[in-house]
């Protein structure tokens, strides 16, 4: 070529522009696979993340049986997302679903345990579940040499299977709880109020506290808004007693009370989990079946279940006085009334009565006179053995003097614990009101063990 050739080749510019063009179309198309690809990447995401929360809900429902959790969170993963859909392939291995155990104190997840509570899940659209989430556009990056032609995407859940706090020990109403003065409430017990209805006498309000009232550090007072606490006079006075500390804003249900007919026809059946395992016999045979009527004075024989037919005009089974009752299950369908300084221990006291008119409810179908011995006085300390339940239709009331550890109470109604009570390791659930009144102690067992029963798990997604 010659020298003067060689210099119009140099100043030649034609074709210039297809090279410009080729670069911004690259660039084009590499800003529209971001807006493209990535939205469909996002898209993807949350269809995993959903289907994660999904499995792992699935799985804690299923506990304690591990193997049927997997199953569960398995089948869900398949059912949210098809693997024959979308090339979502399979996006939950088993290897991915971890059964395990969750501390609420320190927000942790742990493998195992003796008894788990808990289910992990990782969702996955990745190279690792061979079901990258290919790209549309973005593979065009690989003529720069940059990897573009797939997303790995991955999500996680934990769900957890738990008894919500105030369900675990203390008071909680499904309308108004209302404390008088001059209690010590300790040990983390919880007092929750949730006002499903209105209370004309109070007006809309879920919580009322006289003054006077101690709430030992970690002890909770709850209600769904703080504005549902009635007359709320010199709060900051109160501060020394705790309760300005102790104040909660949530909801919490009496779940328990939807299951008081479900609990009554299982202790009719003398072979229910409803029974406690200190009313069985030795090697776990099932306790006698007695049946009896509301004329029936005793004796109550232990590992015996008594069902009481009440025929009589009175319609009252009263349990006979000066008696100690141990290792009896007495399910009724009339009032059931303890007279002062009886004894129970390792006892359930049930009744599916109510009252007429237009509060039928409102009858107190089971009574205990004052005075009364509840539970065992090593309850908290042996584990939870020895407790004492009590579950009426209506309500119930326990008159002054009590002391009780580890007593639960399921009133379809109201409960009333009058003055001057000792109690420890209560769980105490009312459809209606609660009402607890002066000078007395109340709180959970301190080393942690729940009030006995079987109480109605709740389901939630912890992350």
């Amino acid at each position: 070529m010659s020298m003067v050739s060689f210099r119009k080749f140099l100043r030649d510019e034609s074709g210039s522009y297809t090279m410009w063009s080729l670069l911004w179309f690259s660039i084009y198309i590499g800003i529209g696979g971001l807006a493209v690809d990535m939205t469909d990447a996002y898209r993807n995401e949350t269809l995993l993340q959903a289907t994660a929360d999904a499995s792992a809900l699935a799985g804690a429902m299923s506990l304690p049986n591990q193997a049927d959790a997997v199953t569960q969170a398995l089948s869900y993963s398949t059912d949210n997302m098809n693997p024959a859909v979308n090339g979502n392939g399979n996006v939950l291995l088993n290897a991915d679903v971890v059964v395990g155990s969750w501390n609420f104190n320190t927000r942790t997840f742990s493998t195992g345990g003796a008894t788990p509570d808990a289910v992990l899940v990782r969702t996955r659209r990745s190279n690792q579940n061979n079901n990258p989430l290919a790209t549309n556009f973005l593979r065009i990056m690989n003529l720069w040499g940059v990897p573009g032609d797939v997303w790995n995407i991955a999500t996680e859940a934990i769900a957890v299977k738990y008894v919500p706090s105030c369900l675990r020990g203390g008071f909680i109403a499904g309308n108004r709880t209302s404390v008088s003065s001059g209690n010590d409430f300790i040990n983390e017990i919880c007092i929750h109020g949730q006002n499903v209805e209105l209370d004309t006498a109070h007006g809309d309000h879920a919580m009322e506290l006289q003054n006077d009232n101690y709430f030992e550090t970690g002890v909770q007072v709850s209600m769904p808004n703080l504005g549902d606490l009635f007359d709320p006079t010199n709060l900051e006075g109160d501060a020394g007693s705790g309760l300005v500390d102790a104040l909660f804003e949530g909801d919490s249900w009496p779940a328990d009370v939807a299951k008081i007919s479900e609990i009554i026809a299982g202790l009719e059946s003398g072979d229910s989990p409803y029974i406690p395992s200190d009313v069985y016999k030795a090697g776990g045979a099932l306790p006698d079946l007695v049946p009896i009527t509301d004329t029936y004075s005793g004796p109550y024989l232990p590992n015996t279940v008594y069902v009481a037919n009440c025929t009589g005009a009175n319609k009252t089974l009263n349990l006979p006085k000066d008696t100690a009752i141990v290792n009896v299950v007495i399910v009724a369908n009339c009032n059931i009334s303890g007279s002062s300084g009886m004894s129970l221990t390792g006892t359930v006291l049930a009744t599916s009565a109510v009252g007429n008119g237009a509060n039928p409810l409102d009858p107190s179908t089971i009574h205990f006179a004052s005075d009364a011995n509840l539970g065992s006085a090593d309850y908290c300390a042996s584990g939870g053995v020895g407790g004492v339940m009590f579950v009426s239709a209506a309500s119930t009331q326990l008159a002054a003097g009590a002391v009780a550890e580890g007593i639960r109470v399921i009133a379809g109604g109201n409960f009333e614990m009058t003055s001057n009570n000792d109690v420890t390791g209560i769980s105490a659930q009312a459809g209606n009101d609660i009402t607890v009144t002066s000078n007395s102690t109340y709180g959970l067992c301190p080393n942690g063990t729940l009030p006995p029963g079987v109480y109605a798990y709740q389901h939630r997604l912890v992350l």
